[in-house]
């Protein structure tokens, strides 16, 4: 496997590498990225901003917002949320390729005491909330499939930033955004932080093996600065529909 890491907290850049891999470099190998960002959300593709997010409140609050090649709902990070992407050739229908990640992020954090477990096509749950969701996109033969894991997340700003969707809701049985979901930090005993999270979480998805660190050459660099400006940080990528 090949992992890839950064120090940034800009979604913007990790959906442009993202992109490199799943669109142009096109390893054999499978890719693992764990990253977090700042105050963001994120939208999918086909979403119409106004109707997921509180504008007003975004913006005076310093959160961005940014839309994801993939499909899927809106969802809000922080720094206190672990963003997980695999890379992969194509080699089975996409649904299998969600169902293989979705179980090897479920099993670790099974291995770690978070009584996690799958629902739909979309959500892992602990007691009946939301604490992950995935969406997937593919290009020449390759998928890439990535969610987001809520440790520590601040609820409160998830909640007042996001708009509900009362038809999804409704049906559920559910009240709120707020009561849908939770943190995973509860469920962990002896784990400090985040930091610490991700370092148990990536042992885990590596199965104790040695991946291979990418380094992105000049010219990576280069193709991620061309795509990060065409499209993840434009704002009519991100907030035209």
């Amino acid at each position: 496997m090949i992992i890839f890491e950064s120090d940034s907290y800009d979604a913007a850049f990790h959906f442009s590498v993202e992109e490199l891999f799943t669109c142009q470099i096109r390893s054999e190998a499978a890719v693992l990225m764990l990253w977090q960002t700042g105050k963001t959300v994120m939208l999918g593709n086909n979403q119409i901003v106004d109707a997921e997010v509180d504008i007003r409140y975004a913006q005076d609050a310093g959160i961005c917002i940014v839309r994801r090649s993939s499909g899927g709902g809106a969802i809000y990070t922080d720094r206190e949320t672990v963003l997980y992407t695999v890379i992969q050739p194509q080699t089975k229908e996409a649904d299998k390729h969600r169902e293989e990640v979705a179980a090897s992020v479920i099993r670790a954090l099974n291995v770690m005491g978070v009584p996690a477990i799958r629902e739909g096509r979309n959500d892992i749950l602990v007691d009946g909330r939301k604490i992950s969701g995935f969406a997937q996109y593919a290009s020449g033969g390759h998928i890439c499939t990535h969610g987001s894991l809520l440790f520590d997340t601040d609820l409160e700003i998830l909640t007042k930033v996001l708009i509900a969707n009362e038809n999804k809701l409704r049906p559920k049985g559910i009240a709120s955004i707020r009561s849908r979901v939770t943190n995973i930090k509860p469920y962990l005993d002896g784990v400090s932080g985040v930091v610490e999270f991700i370092g148990i979480l990536r042992e885990h998805l590596l199965g104790g093996n040695d991946p291979v660190v990418h380094l992105l050459s000049a010219d990576e660099l280069e193709e991620v600065k061309n795509i990060f400006n065409k499209k993840y940080s434009n704002r009519e990528w991100n907030m035209s529909k």
